[in-house]
């Protein structure tokens, strides 16, 4: 650790107030680094498909819940889950333990 760095720092090793480092790399003011957001994001794009409109005026992703829909009134378990976690929210699980306390001998 360089002299200068170490008079910036307390005696706990934590940087001063006003003290965070190297100033050649910290951001500037102004300076955004991600100025416009994440575009092109997979989830992005996904919605942008999901949204678009067939001749019918149905999006793909009220297509999507009707065939998920379609395979549960012909028996199918997994889309029966699929809808109702969706609908109703997942069931929460508990776990029941135990905990026993053994005799600790300390010598």
């Amino acid at each position: 650790m360089s002299k200068q760095s170490e008079d910036n720092r307390k005696s706990n090793g934590q940087f001063k107030k006003g003290h965070s480092g190297n100033p050649d790399t910290q951001f500037k003011a102004g300076n955004n680094a991600n100025p416009n957001g994440r575009h092109g994001a997979l989830a992005d794009i996904i919605n942008k498909v999901w949204d678009e409109e067939d001749d019918s005026g149905l999006t793909k992703k009220e297509k999507m819940v009707r065939r998920v829909l379609s395979m549960a009134m012909n028996g199918s378990i997994s889309a029966v889950n699929y809808l109702s976690d969706r609908a109703e929210g997942k069931a929460k699980e508990t776990i029941e333990t135990k905990v026993t306390l053994d005799e600790v001998v300390v010598e």
